[in-house]
């Protein structure tokens, strides 16, 4: 063999290796990647669930602070101003009990709950937590032995000049905590819980292990990799399962505690799931047509040793840059891989983990939905995705207008590139019909227009507003029994002259047809009245049904009528202006609501002009109250003014807060003007408003006017 021939030989050998070093190295980069993708998008998930967790802990825990900021602790005791902030507490944070130990051993308990004999606060672990601390934080969970749920107690130290005068506690179930973590979807069989950082296991699916077992123990093959709990707040561990199945495991620190959110998944599913949502498969399929590149070139250098003999080192070279080019490449991809996959399940995880339901729709037609979706509506996901917003929509909506012409105007409106804030009423798969308020835009993705839908049920807040506005009537019922008793007994009185005079008559020899007649006429027309005024009093106290047209001078006569005996009985002079020129004056709304926000506001002012004239009896007080009706444009003003003096100005801003009252807990609720802020704005889309005149105070509504025969 001469000398070039083995030089060609020594060549191709060493060409050949450099390939296969190449190929070797771009497979363990390929592999690196693949591992370090998995692990990163295992930590991603365990951090939004713990953000998750760390929302809700968060805002039980402003409930808690704000409640403690609202009591004055120099007035701790069995009284209103303790208890009624405790009880407020309990609704708005849904904890089971809101609760007070003192520093001389007395508890204060929101939930009215009487401790046993020798009971002491001081000693329980929730008083000592706080005082260890110093600040606001909470124990560590435990099933309760009544409603064999998890709890855990939030606790804030009450401090007086750097003295803990008292604990404040909360006890709040876990439910919403536990269903978050439990719906969490990690892949087809993975799944997310909880845990302390010594292993104990606080939310997990299978109930069993819930604070019974640690984590170590149910997976003996973590015993030696738990370290991470202790020594880091992030991290992911591979472990060999029971199912002897390798799974990957990542762990999150939730703040301010010592619990770690994990998420754990067969690796193959957990692959699986990586190669779906990231650029990895392209990278796979790149290094197999690498090979097959390299063995054709084998092939071209084989076939040409002659010329590779030649030009070997420009070869070189060129093999050199090539390898420089797939190293810069495999690096794009990497940073390629990793933006995705953050950005994709950072959007997926909010989009299942948002409390409203999204539906997200083309032409009308749902293409697809978020978990919260599902629970509201009560269809499967499949059989949803086949429906439309009209077939999921009553025929009609509550206004009375059909609800494919509604839904039309409304994405015509939409069209134009502003969001859309309404209420509609929707049909669950049980075909009850539930009310919902709604935020929907258009937007555009690649070449289609697609509508988004945020439907958040309000039917608990619907029913409790009509609740709260018939026991705000009823609250009336004692003042309005007087009224009707005021307004019958002229009524009566003619009536029993009436009588009399029937005695005297016959007596007299007077008792003929005409006299009969005039008689019945005038007791018929005395009934009459009677029954009339019952009717206005059954129509108050009636709850409006639906909306419709609403004639604003007809209410207005309603509810003076309703007020009159009283303004008379007060000496309170009560005049209406109309100054529309009209006898007819449309809005759109609830009729009864707006008679209760019209006599409401006219009996504040009747209590103010009496309560200013007992304050000044010596100064002459003008008693009277002005209804005036006017209009701006396509706005109906309605004005109420009174003589009363008016409202102290540092009150004015607080008159519309639930529970907030000027009269006294035993003459008022607090929830009058609330009620009526709510129905004028909320209901009927319209605005009140109060200021101070020289006289008194003025309230003026604005509704928007409604033109006969049109819709709302």
């Amino acid at each position: 063999m001469n000398l070039w021939t083995k030089k060609h030989i020594v060549t191709l050998a060493v060409l050949a290796a450099v390939i296969f070093v190449v190929a070797a190295v771009n497979y363990r980069i390929t592999q690196h990647i693949v591992n370090k993708t998995i692990a990163a998008q295992q930590e991603d998930l365990a951090v939004k669930a713990a953000n998750t967790v760390e929302m809700w802990l968060e805002q039980q825990m402003k409930i808690l602070t704000a409640t403690a900021d609202s009591i004055t602790l120099s007035d701790l005791g069995q009284n209103d101003a303790t208890l009624k902030p405790l009880k407020m507490a309990m609704k708005a944070g849904h904890f089971t009990d809101v609760y007070i130990g003192r520093d001389d051993g007395v508890l204060i308990d929101g939930a009215d709950w009487l401790p046993p004999e020798g009971y002491d606060p001081r000693a329980r672990p929730w008083y000592r937590r706080a005082s260890e601390t110093g600040m606001v934080s909470f124990t560590t969970p435990y099933i309760d032995l009544v409603t064999n749920k998890l709890v855990i107690a939030l606790v804030k130290p009450l401090i007086v000049k750097e003295k803990t005068v008292a604990v404040m506690g909360a006890d709040t179930v876990l439910d919403t905590l536990v269903q978050n973590v439990l719906n969490f979807k990690v892949s087809e069989t993975g799944y997310g819980f909880i845990v302390e950082r010594n292993g104990t296991i606080l939310v997990h699916p299978n109930q069993r292990y819930v604070m019974r077992e640690k984590l170590q123990h149910i997976e003996p093959d973590l015993g030696d990799k738990l370290d991470g709990f202790i020594s880091g707040n992030l991290g992911t561990v591979t472990y060999l399962g029971n199912d002897r199945q390798n799974h990957v495991l990542s762990y999150s620190l939730i703040a301010n505690s010592d619990w770690f959110m994990c998420v754990t998944a067969p690796r193959d599913e957990a692959y699986s799931l990586t190669r779906k949502t990231t650029m990895i498969f392209a990278t796979e399929v790149a290094l197999k047509v690498l090979s097959i590149l390299a063995f054709i070139a084998l092939v071209v250098i084989g076939g040409s040793g002659l010329l590779l003999f030649f030009f070997s080192k420009r070869y070189s070279t060129a093999i050199q840059q090539h390898q420089e080019e797939l190293t810069g490449i495999n690096k794009d991809l990497e940073w390629n891989i990793i933006k995705r996959k953050e950005v994709e399940t950072y959007y997926q995880t909010l989009f299942n983990v948002a409390n409203d339901a999204i539906l997200i729709s083309k032409d009308s037609r749902i293409t697809e939905c978020n978990h919260k979706a599902l629970d509201t509506f009560g269809f499967p996901k499949d059989i949803l995705l086949e429906k439309s917003l009209i077939d999921i929509s009553p025929t009609y909506q509550p206004d009375g207008v059909l609800s494919d012409d509604k839904l039309q105007e409304i994405m015509q409106d939409s069209e134009k590139g502003e969001q859309q804030a309404f209420r509609w009423s929707f049909l669950r798969a049980d075909g009850t019909e539930f009310p919902a308020s709604i935020s929907l835009k258009i937007f555009r993705l690649g070449d289609e227009d697609l509508t988004l839908s945020s439907i958040r049920d309000i039917s608990k807040r619907v029913d409790a507003e009509g609740q709260l506005m018939q026991a705000q009537k009823m609250a009336a019922v004692g003042e309005m029994l007087a009224i009707i008793a005021h307004q019958w007994r002229q009524p009566l009185n003619t009536l029993s002259t009436y009588i009399s005079s029937l005695q005297a008559a016959q007596y007299n020899d007077m008792l003929n047809k005409s006299f009969v007649d005039k008689l019945v006429s005038g007791a018929s027309g005395q009934i009459h009245f009677m029954s009339k005024t019952i009717d206005d009093f059954r129509n108050f106290f009636k709850p409006s049904k639906s909306k419709g047209p609403v004639d604003v001078l007809e209410v207005i006569i309603s509810a003076v009528k309703l007020m009159e005996a009283q303004m008379k009985h007060g000496g309170i002079s009560l005049t209406v202006n109309n100054k529309t020129n009209t006898s007819s004056l449309l809005v759109f709304g609830y009729r009864g609501e707006f008679v209760h926000v019209l006599v409401n506001i006219i009996a504040n002012a009747k209590d103010a002009i009496l309560q200013h004239a007992e304050n000044a009896p010596d100064e002459p007080v003008a008693k009277k109250i002005e209804i005036t009706v006017s209009t701006e444009e396509q706005t109906v003003l309605i004005t109420i003014s009174d003589s009363g003096g008016g409202i102290p100005e540092h009150l004015l801003l607080q008159i519309f807060n639930p529970y907030f009252t000027t009269k006294g807990a035993s003459s008022g609720t607090g929830m009058g003007l609330y009620m009526s802020k709510m129905i004028v704005e909320k209901e009927m889309n319209g605005e009140l408003l109060a200021e101070n005149t020289p006289l008194g105070a003025r309230f003026t509504i604005k509704l928007k006017k409604m033109i006969p025969g049109s819709a709302a």
